[in-house]
């Protein structure tokens, strides 16, 4: 049996300590901000999930904005998804917006 993804879900929210240790250990943490009402939340999720297997020096999480509110007004999140690239425990880029895999790839690639 192949493994599916390693993603890190979310969907019951998180709390900001646990989120913070999460960023906190340093590396590459790609985060995925979504609803599960969310159309475009939904067709980027198994692209997201893809890459999770592709690149083993990031680390992938998803967290639902209806359950995680304090992450939206801490990082000042308006739209769905929006990806969150944490860098040594810095945010360092943040994208509004769904993306093709290639558009991922690009991002991982320049931001990291």
């Amino acid at each position: 049996m192949t493994e599916q993804h390693k993603v890190m879900e979310y969907p019951e929210g998180i709390e900001e300590k646990e989120f913070n240790e999460i960023i906190g250990k340093g590396g590459k943490v790609l985060i995925d901000v979504f609803t599960s009402w969310c159309g475009p939340c939904k067709r980027v999720k198994p692209i997201f999930q893809e890459l999770s297997l592709e690149y083993d020096d990031v680390t992938f999480v998803s967290l639902d904005l209806d359950h995680t509110r304090w992450i939206g007004e801490k990082h000042d999140i308006h739209a769905i998804p929006t990806f969150l690239f944490f860098k040594d425990g810095v945010m360092v880029y943040k994208h509004l917006g769904g993306m093709f895999k290639d558009g991922f790839i690009s991002m991982i690639k320049e931001k990291f």
